[in-house]
């Protein structure tokens, strides 16, 4: 073999010898990747859950307010239709008897 042949041969053993390290290595992290990936995912899950309990929570809070702010803003209107009501009455009721005064 020529020093040209040895010296490309040589160069294509190690070409080969860091692509098989590359794959070795590679297939090493992607074993770890997997071996965690279970557990990673169900830590994630669980998380994923226990938001969703707490915005369900924080919406069910807002929607008791707003439900007790409507309640509240119709019982002020509500009072506020009784005091009209009850000023026409007392109007009427002056008025009659300026009426029967007056006969």
């Amino acid at each position: 073999m020529s020093d040209s042949e040895i010296l490309l041969k040589a160069a294509i053993n190690r070409i080969k010898a860091r692509i098989s390290e590359k794959l070795i290595n590679s297939a090493q992290e992607f074993s770890e990747i997997a071996e965690e990936m279970p557990q990673k995912f169900q830590e994630e899950w669980s998380s994923f859950k226990k938001e969703v309990i707490e915005e369900s929570k924080r919406l069910e809070k807002m929607k008791d307010s707003t439900m007790e702010n409507n309640s509240n803003k119709q019982s002020s209107k509500e009072d506020l239709i009784q005091t009209q009501i009850d000023n026409l009455r007392s109007k009427v009721i002056q008025t009659n008897k300026n009426i029967e005064e007056k006969s």
